[in-house]
Parts: structure tokens; C-alpha cells; sequence
């Protein structure tokens, strides 16, 4: 998505901004110096020297330490403000006339400031105002940046106006009041927007804190209690300025209480600030945006210790010998606030904290310092000449030449010794990325010794995610004749991203280019241009962050590589996608290989109908029982892959085993479909392409699916995680009745899992106790839904059977089981979400009540029940049963359906509301 245009008053301010900055460098250049060359302190009788700086213009006029300045140019001078407001008036060149008073006696002086010479400005660059110079302009650079790039985003914004306020925060250069009052007023009247933002700087500050990275409010109230008094105290601070620029003689002087103001507003406002900073942080969820606040944060700190240590410079004389040295550390530490500020802004993927220092910074600096120092020796060397001017080189030398000795000594042996001190930081700082390296590598290696694309994608996919640490990584295939990219293998096992449509252009591109393709996931770059905005949306919310395409012949099965954001939020590096290029050029030729014919596979086992225990044929009789085996036509070993070792369960569906996943090593559950439910292939054919939706969704309240598939064309079976505990119809068995305390727990895991079901369009359909299972684990017991959009792929069970789930066959069938459907639901009307509200109101009731709402023997009883709304009470089943439990199922099972609940969340709300 293009960038929008800018409006134009952002151009105009830009300019301001521009403009008050060039103002600043050319005083800097044509104006008289900086600062005074004496230091002073203010008191009633005027300003009274306490030293004055060896060939500065006040030494050359016979300023000495201890006179008393009275007056300049006949106006007094008795406070800072009215200094202020004389140098900022000082033009080059035209003399003042100093009245001073020295030992009880008045005298004058003819004070005239020169045109700071070529050698001089360079010396002075090389000073702290050389560090605060390139703060400024890297600080207007920035905030022009985010400004242009981001105009319709209101948190940019204020960003950028907090940078471009930093670039003109700290005042002009003497004489700049001199300059503005003869520019042309077209002009110089633009430069009040910046110098009234330079008023206010701790107002902008906070303003950008409340809405960075989130709002910490909506209402309007609070952003008055930041604005009101900023602008309160305004006019006195702006008339100060218009006083100094065009009525100097005149300018008086804030009033005492107005910056005792000021400095309380500053305090409260900084104090305010560090709040809503923790505020902020502590609310934000999303681990991208909290590593954006510590960018943030960390950038204050090291520029706000920088700031200190400049201090430290010129208030310690132990520190002051080495500023030549330390200083040019202080200048990058000032960088680093507008750097982290744009940087926080505008990147839209984070990189944690500790791994920008550890990786980052902590490698770049070693192995910057181990390569250029002997240039940023020469660099110091004539920074200190510039600096010290006036003294000759021996006496430079003898001062500080034992320290450049001791740095050439250094630099001679960082020559000799690079390369193995670069493998020693190497080894040092990335040995993760090593052995990242080194198991990529061993892939390749086992890709070219597999016999099958299936035998080797999941020890691929997981080596891949052990060595990059990807959200997922995935093996995705396209069989002629399909619509949609599927998951052939995923690691970690559950996290397989969504289907992938064959017709993405995004897809189509990356094999034209034919190699590993980054998906966009901000709104810049020529790849989101491309691309129509609903695949760059899906992408997103997929978390696809890398495609790596696999050549395939055009008519064969086409794969897919696919790789989710890493957890680090690093990108993939040069290095990475050139070793996923390897292993794909290695899966495409084991693509090539020809098909060995399968091992002759047994179409049936035997098990156990006492203890469900599965064995081989030919054993008999149950090791374990000595009971007769029964044969079950269906192989053994599904897929080549799953095990099957114990029946734990029969419903209507089909059986559900305990199975052992070969490939993975682990404990898995196998639900087998029964043949007659799926049918034919083009039954068999649509679970498949409906259980990759399924297995496309997971929530910790519904099983998860690993794998699913089709046995002999037919025979349909779902690979589950393995759970331990109890079906809720089994607790409602044992127990009759639930505690309420115990059913408003079970039910907020299941709707919450229903309530994201419902956000992807997903519908259950067949929700009963049955399908919820109470999974026993460390923390607890979890609420589990089972069957999550399968029931909906199976074909149609006799009416008669209430008990069974009947499915959609395309002809109007009813889907689900009688007991528990909606009205809308018994009279064939289109799915919608209030069918699983409905079902779930019931099992509620069952729960609390230990019996159904609605009387019936029959599906014809219970239909007619249900579409009349005539439900028996539940104080018929529990006698002390308040009466919000009546209110509440009066509401849910209503048979008007705008009375219920419209969504999960709101029938959860509204149980806990009756149940509490």
C-alpha cells in the first residue's frame, strides 16, 4: 500500500523547523561566539565577574575578574534575562559600550565582538557544540522522516514533533535576536512555530507518551489537564521572546512566579511522563510493542547518561584530562535518543533489547574497534590539535603521549592479530548462529539419503525450527486437481499455518523469482505494492514471514517451504535463506526420485474387545486377558506412521485409539471414522479438505489436530494430542449433578474456544457432553472441545437415533444431534452461530440439573419440544435453585432467537452473571 501524500501544511512546518535550524548555523558561522567569554553570577547591582576567559573580546576590552557590570549600551544588565536579551542583540562587528564598576569606581569599556575565523569554527566544532550540532541535525532529519513517511498516523506525529522540538530545544547562538528582527517578516514570522514549540517541549513529550505505543486514554478531560497549563503560561514566555527580538531596549523580565511555574509544570510533567511510561509498558501484551518501549527507553537512558558524564567533564578536574577521549562517546550517546525515538516509530518489527546489545551492538563495537582504530586515533589526535590550537605539538605530546602510544601499541598488535581475534569474537557472540548453521547443513545431508518427500519432512521442518527458532515451519503440498496449499509437516507440532491458495500471486511470484521470498508485513516496500491487500492481510494474521518455493515439475505435486515470523523477530539473514535454498534444491530432487513400491501392508489387525489392546494378526487370543481378538479391517499402521496400540473408545462416529506417532516419537490419538459415515471419495475428499480448516485452528480449549487422513480411499481418521481424564457426560454420570462453581469454570474454557471458533467463521455443530472433555493437567483441569467442524463432513445418521451425529451430504440434511439443536436449526435454516450458543445452553443445563431441559423419548418428542420452547424448570430438578439460573436459561433457550445470547462471550458474561 502506497504511502499517502502528505498535506501541506506539514511542508510549511517542515520548512519552519528547517528554517529556525539554519538560523542557528549561521550564527554559529557569522555571528559573534557562542557564549560570553567570562563567567558571572547576577545580583542586584548587576552581574559580578568571577572570571574571564584568556583572548576572549571581553579580555582584549579590559574585563577583569571582580568588576561589577552595570550597564550595556545604557540598559542595566541585574538578571540573566537581561543578559539574555544583550548578546542575543550582539551584531559583529559594532562595538558596545560597557559600563562596569571596578573597585567602587565606574568605568567604560568598548566592547567589540569578531566574526568567528575559519580555524576557530573548526575548533569549535571539534568542542561539545561539534556533538550538539549533529544532534540537531540528525534530531530534524528524523522527525522530517517519520513526519512524511507516516502524516496520517496521529502517534508519528507527535514523535516527530517531539524530534524536530529537540533540534531547536537548546536556543541560538549570540546574536541570532539581531539576525531574525531584520529577515523579511514573510519569513522570519514562520520561525515562531518552532520557537513556540521550543516553549513547550514537556508538554509535546507527554502528549507523545500517552499515545505511545497505545492510548492510555479515550477521553478528552486529560489531554486539557496536560495542554491547559502549557498554554497558560504561553503568553508570557512568547511576549518574552518578541521582547528580546523587537523591542530590546525595553524587554522586561518574567515575573518570579511565572518561572517558579514553568519549573513546577517541567518537574510534574517529567514525573508524569516516567508514569504513563510504566502505565503503558505495563498494559501492552503484544511482545512486539513492549520490546518498542524499551527501544525507547534504552535510548533515553544511555542519552540521559551521556548528559551526565558531560557534566562530570566540566565539573571535575580528575575527568576534564580525558574529555579529549570521552567526549566523542558523550556525542554518539546524544544520537542515540533521536536514533531509538525514529527507530521505535517507524520499524514495524522490534528486535529484543538483549539481543540487539548481546549480538548487536556488542559485536559491531568489538569488531569495529578491532578494525578502525588507528583511524579513530588519528581522528582524536587532530581533534586535540584543533582543540589546543595554541599550544605546540611537543607540549600536546608530552601531556598526552604515553595514552597514543599506548592505543598505536594496541592498534600494531589488533593488525597482527585480526583474524584470529575476529573468529574469537565470532565463536564468541554467535555460537548459536554456528550450530544453526551446522544442523541446516545436516539436513541437506539427510534430504539426499531419503527415499520419500513424506519419510523426511518432518525431521526436516524440525531441524529447521531447532536451528532458526520460527514461530512454525512447515512443509505445505499441492496435489493436482486442489485449490490449496496443505501441510504436509509442521514444527512445533499444531502450529501449521492456514491453507494457502494455489492462485496467490504472492505464490506465484516467489516461483518466478525462484528463490526464498520475504512477505511484507508493514506498509511500505515494493512487494506489498504488488500484492492485493487481502493476501498481505492473511499473511499477517498467518504470521508467514518467509516463502521458499521447491521446483517441482508443473504437473507433479508442487511444495511449499513455509516459515512463520522468528521468535526473536529477527529477520532471516543472507546466510539463512541461502541454506534454505540448499535444502529446497534438495527436497525438489528427491521430488525427482522414482517411487519405490510399497511395502506390503496389512489391511487389518486384531484387538482386544475387552481391554481395546491392538495387536498384529495371528496372535489369537489378548495376551493381557486371554480374550478372543476380534479383526478390524483397517491397517495397523496408518500412513505409514501412526501405530495404533489401544481402543479407548466407541461412539457413533467411529473408535477412538491410542497410537504411537513413529516419526515423532510421542503418544498420540487416533479418531477413526466410520466407514459408512465418509462412504465414497468424494465423502472422503471433502473431510480432507474441511479437516484442514479444523486443523488450522488451535485454542488451549479445543483438542488439538496434528494430522488427518484417508485410509483405502474411504476410511477417514483424525491424529489428535493424547488427553487424560473423563468426558463431561462421563462426570455428569458419575456426579449426577455439578457444582455451579465447577460448571461456570468448564464452560468459560468452552466458550471462549467457541467464541474464537465463531471469529473464523468456524461452526461446530454437534456441541454435547459428549464433545467436551475435562483434560486433566499440571495447572488443572481444562475444558477440551472435540470434533470441532467435523461432525459437518459426515453424512446423514438415521433420525430415529437421537443419540448420533448426522451431517451435511449436501441435500438438506439435518447436521448435528436432535437433542441439543436450535429450533432455527430443526426447521433447515442457513448455519449460523446461535445453533452452538443454543447447544451449550443445554449442556449447562444438564450439568447443573443432571437431567435434559426438554422432555422426549423420540427425535420427533424432542423436536416438537424444543420448536414450542417448552423446557422444564430447573427447580424441578434443583430444589434451591435461585431464581437468576431460571431468568437465565428463560433467556437462552427461548424460542425467539434475538431474545438469546448473540455470541460466546456474551453467554459466558451472561452465566456468570446468573451463576455468581
Amino acid at each position: 500500500m502506497p504511502h499517502k501524500r502528505a498535506p501541506w501544511w506539514l511542508y510549511v512546518v517542515a520548512a519552519s523547523f528547517v528554517g529556525l535550524v539554519a538560523l542557528f548555523f549561521n550564527q554559529l558561522i557569522f555571528g559573534p561566539p557562542t557564549g560570553p567569554g567570562f563567567v558571572a553570577k547576577f545580583e542586584s547591582g548587576g552581574a559580578l565577574v568571577l572570571s574571564v576567559e584568556a583572548g576572549s573580546a571581553e579580555a582584549r576590552a579590559g574585563l577583569q575578574p571582580g568588576d561589577r557590570i552595570l550597564t550595556i549600551d545604557g540598559r542595566p544588565v541585574r538578571s540573566g534575562h537581561d543578559w539574555e536579551t544583550r548578546f542575543a542583540n550582539t551584531q559583529v562587528g559594532v562595538a558596545q559600550h560597557w559600563l562596569i564598576q571596578r573597585a567602587g569606581q565606574p568605568r567604560d569599556l568598548v566592547v567589540s565582538y569578531p566574526r568567528v575565523r575559519w580555524k576557530g569554527f573548526l575548533g569549535l566544532i571539534a568542542t561539545t557544540v561539534g556533538g550538539l550540532t549533529l544532534f540537531f541535525l540528525t534530531s530534524l532529519f528524523l522527525g522530517i522522516l517519520v513526519a512524511f513517511r507516516r502524516p496520517q498516523d496521529p502517534k508519528a506525529m507527535m514523535g516527530a514533533w517531539v524530534l524536530a522540538t529537540a533540534a531547536v530545544a537548546f536556543g541560538l547562538p549570540g546574536g541570532w535576536a539581531a539576525t531574525w528582527r531584520h529577515m523579511p517578516i514573510v519569513f522570519s514570522s514562520f520561525l515562531w512555530i518552532p520557537e513556540v514549540s521550543r516553549l513547550v517541549p514537556d508538554a509535546i513529550l507527554l502528549s507523545f507518551f500517552a499515545i505511545f505505543p497505545a492510548r492510555i486514554f479515550r477521553a478528552r478531560w486529560p489531554w486539557v489537564l496536560i495542554w491547559a497549563p502549557a498554554l497558560a503560561l504561553l503568553p508570557w514566555r512568547a511576549w518574552g521572546i518578541y521582547g528580546i527580538i523587537y523591542r530590546p531596549d525595553t524587554a522586561a523580565n518574567l515575573p518570579q512566579w511565572v518561572l517558579t511555574a514553568i519549573s513546577l509544570r517541567s518537574a510534574a510533567f517529567v514525573l508524569a511522563s516516567l508514569v504513563f511510561l510504566g502505565v503503558n509498558y505495563h498494559r501492552l501484551a503484544d511482545a512486539n510493542q513492549r520490546r518498542r518501549m524499551r527501544v525507547l527507553l534504552a535510548g533515553m537512558s544511555v542519552s540521559v547518561l551521556g548528559v551526565v558524564v558531560w557534566v562530570a567533564i566540566g565539573a571535575s578536574r580528575l575527568v576534564k584530562p580525558w574529555a579529549i577521549f570521552i567526549e566523542p562517546f558523550v556525542y554518539i550517546s546524544f544520537l542515540i535518543f533521536p536514533l531509538s525515538f525514529a527507530y521505535a516509530i517507524l520499524h514495524h518489527r522490534m528486535f529484543d533489547l538483549g539481543l540487539m546489545i548481546r549480538q548487536g551492538l556488542q559485536y559491531a563495537m568489538a569488531r569495529g574497534v578491532v578494525l578502525s582504530l588507528v583511524p579513530v586515533l588519528g581522528i582524536i589526535l587532530v581533534g586535540d590539535l584543533l582543540l589546543h590550537g595554541d599550544q605546540p605539538l611537543i607540549r600536546i605530546l608530552a601531556a598526552r603521549g604515553w595514552v597514543y602510544a599506548a592505543l598505536a601499541g594496541v592498534a600494531f598488535l589488533a593488525h597482527t592479530q585480526r583474524t584470529r581475534w575476529m573468529q574469537a569474537l565470532d565463536r564468541r557472540f554467535f555460537r548459536e548462529h554456528y550450530d544453526a548453521q551446522r544442523l541446516l547443513r545436516e539436513i541437506v545431508e539427510e534430504i539426499s539419503e531419503a527415499r520419500s518427500l513424506e519419510r523426511v519432512a518432518t525431521r526436516a521442518v524440525a531441524s529447521i525450527e531447532a536451528a532458526l527458532h520460527p514461530e512454525f515451519a512447515a512443509l505445505m503440498t499441492l496435489a493436482p486437481g486442489e485449490t490449496g496449499y496443505r501441510s504436509l509437516a509442521a514444527a512445533p507440532a499444531g502450529q501449521a499455518p492456514p491453507p494457502l491458495a494455489a492462485d496467490s500471486k504472492l505464490v506465484a511470484l516467489a516461483k518466478l523469482l525462484g528463490k526464498p521470498l520475504e512477505t511484507p508485513h508493514s506498509e511500505s516496500g515494493w512487494l506489498q505494492q504488488q500484492l492485493p491487500h487481502a493476501e498481505t492481510d492473511f499473511l499477517r494474521r498467518a504470521r508467514i514471514d518467509l516463502l521458499v518455493p521447491i521446483a517441482a515439475a508443473p504437473t507433479a505435486t508442487q511444495v511449499l517451504l513455509v516459515l512463520g515470523v522468528k521468535k526473536s523477530e529477527e529477520p532471516y539473514s543472507r546466510e539463512d535463506q541461502e541454506l534454505l535454498e540448499a535444502i529446497a534444491a534438495s527436497l525438489a530432487l528427491l521430488l525427482e526420485k522414482p517411487v519405490a513400491p510399497p511395502a506390503m501392508v496389512s489391511e487389518a489387525f486384531e484387538e482386544c474387545p475387552t481391554c481395546g489392546a491392538c495387536y498384529d494378526t495371528g496372535s489369537a487370543k489378548c495376551p493381557q486377558d486371554s480374550a478372543p481378538l476380534a479383526v478390524t479391517r483397517l491397517p495397523r499402521l496408518l500412513s505409514g506412521r501412526y501405530r495404533l496400540d489401544r481402543r479407548r473408545g466407541r461412539g457413533g462416529m467411529g473408535a477412538v485409539y491410542e497410537a504411537l506417532d513413529t516419526a515423532l516419537d510421542r503418544r498420540v490419538a487416533v479418531k477413526v471414522i466410520r466407514d459408512e459415515l465418509v462412504g465414497n471419495a468424494e465423502a472422503a475428499e471433502r473431510f480432507q479438505r474441511e479437516a484442514r480448516a479444523a486443523a488450522s485452528f488451535t485454542h488451549p480449549n479445543v483438542v488439538t489436530i496434528y494430522d488427518f487422513g484417508v485410509a483405502a480411499d474411504t476410511r477417514a481418521f483424525l491424529v489428535m494430542e493424547l488427553l487424560e481424564g473423563a468426558a463431561l457426560r462421563e462426570e455428569m454420570k458419575r456426579l449426577g449433578q455439578l457444582a455451579a462453581e465447577r460448571v461456570l469454570a468448564v464452560m468459560r474454557g468452552v466458550c471462549a474456544a467457541v467464541e474464537a471458533a465463531h471469529r473464523r467463521q468456524l461452526v461446530h455443530r454437534d456441541l454435547k457432553p459428549e464433545n467436551i472433555f475435562l483434560a486433566r493437567s499440571e495447572s488443572g483441569e481444562v475444558a477440551k472441545v472435540l470434533d470441532f467442524g467435523i461432525a459437518k463432513f459426515l453424512p446423514a445418521a438415521p433420525m430415529g437415533d437421537v443419540t448420533a451425529p448426522t451431517a451435511d451430504t449436501g441435500t438438506g440434511a439435518l447436521i448435528g444431534t436432535v437433542r441439543y439443536m436450535s429450533p432455527e436449526q430443526l426447521r433447515g435454516g442457513k448455519v449460523s452461530t446461535r445453533w452452538d450458543l443454543w447447544a451449550l445452553t443445554v449442556v449447562v443445563y444438564e450439568a447443573l440439573a443432571g437431567a435434559h431441559p426438554f422432555a422426549g423419548t423420540t427425535a420427533a418428542e424432542f423436536s416438537s419440544a424444543i420448536l414450542a420452547g417448552e423446557f422444564a424448570p430447573v427447580t424441578s430438578h434443583v430444589a434451591d435453585a435461585p431464581p437468576s439460573w431460571q431468568e437465565f436459561f428463560a433467556r437462552a433457550l427461548s424460542p425467539d432467537a434475538s431474545a438469546r445470547p448473540v455470541s460466546a462471550q456474551e453467554l459466558s458474561a451472561q452465566l456468570q452473571r446468573a451463576l455468581s
